[in-house]
């Protein structure tokens, strides 16, 4: 048949012949993987213990790094935080990225909730020595 002849080939009539090496070939090449695929999930759980731990003691050190800051300042910044995310969804931008823009300002406000309300000081309650006198 002519090249470019409008006429196409029907390649589903033509038989393919068996060939066992490219089956063993396929196993060898999914038992490969599958092995990789639990060495790997074995090193993650290994770590993972680890990653957490880091994780929480960051995250600790994040919070008490923000409640020393003033009221008006985690106010700021969490307003220009979600101002951030409010820009990127009016932009058109990933779900993901719109949540990584406003995810400070959520670690912001959980730090403010978070803060003590008062401060705890000593409170002097001596006795007066001598009792007071209504005036009048």
């Amino acid at each position: 048949m002519k090249k470019g002849s409008g006429h196409r080939v029907d390649r589903a009539r033509t038989p393919v012949p068996h060939r066992p090496d490219r089956d063993a070939g396929a196993r060898r090449h999914i038992a490969g993987g599958a092995s990789a695929a639990q060495a790997g999930a074995r090193a993650l759980l290994d770590r993972l213990p680890g990653t957490v731990r880091a994780t929480r003691v960051g995250a600790s050190g994040a919070t008490s790094a923000l409640q020393a800051l003033p009221d008006s300042t985690l106010r700021w910044l969490a307003a220009g935080s979600v101002g951030v995310g409010a820009g990127l969804f009016l932009a058109g931008a990933p779900r993901g990225v719109v949540a990584a823009g406003v995810a400070p300002a959520l670690a912001m406000g959980a730090a403010a909730l978070a803060r003590p309300t008062h401060p705890v000081g000593q409170v002097d309650v001596t006795p007066l020595a001598r009792p007071h006198r209504a005036v009048g």
